[in-house]
């Protein structure tokens, strides 16, 4: 398992999403109301335990779309998922083990698509150990 995954199951585990069903990652399909996990960004590996442990610094991307003319549930959906995100500090969650996870954007509106649908968007710092 991935630390995405992870962090899928997470989600999925606290009601906001279901993998496979509204709730993907690495892709966006064409579907009303759902959620998509994208790393933006692979990060750096520290080596910075005697003990061989690597911290790896990931970004993560979460885009949230609605239904046609839906501004506020996707907006409510990806607050959500922020509000449970950031407050992941020293915590395994899955098989990886989250030094944290934090914000760094406010949710971001994207506009709406070509069917009016809109899109919210919030980027995360990701700290994680592995070894």
């Amino acid at each position: 398992m991935t630390w995405m995954t992870d962090v899928a199951d997470y989600l999925t585990t606290n009601s906001l999403g279901t993998q496979g069903t509204n709730l993907f990652i690495g892709f966006m399909p064409d579907t009303d109301t759902l959620v998509t996990l994208l790393s933006e960004y692979d990060g750096t590996v520290n080596e910075t335990f005697a003990s061989g442990i690597a911290l790896s610094q990931p970004s993560l991307q979460i885009r949230v779309r609605g239904a046609t003319e839906d501004y506020t549930t996707p907006r409510t959906r990806l607050k959500d998922i922020v509000t449970l995100l950031q407050a992941v500090t020293n915590q395994t969650i899955g098989s990886t083990y989250f030094v944290r996870i934090r914000p760094s954007t406010t949710i971001l509106a994207m506009g709406q698509d070509a069917r009016l649908r809109y899109e919210f968007s919030a980027n995360f710092e990701v700290t994680y150990a592995g070894v």
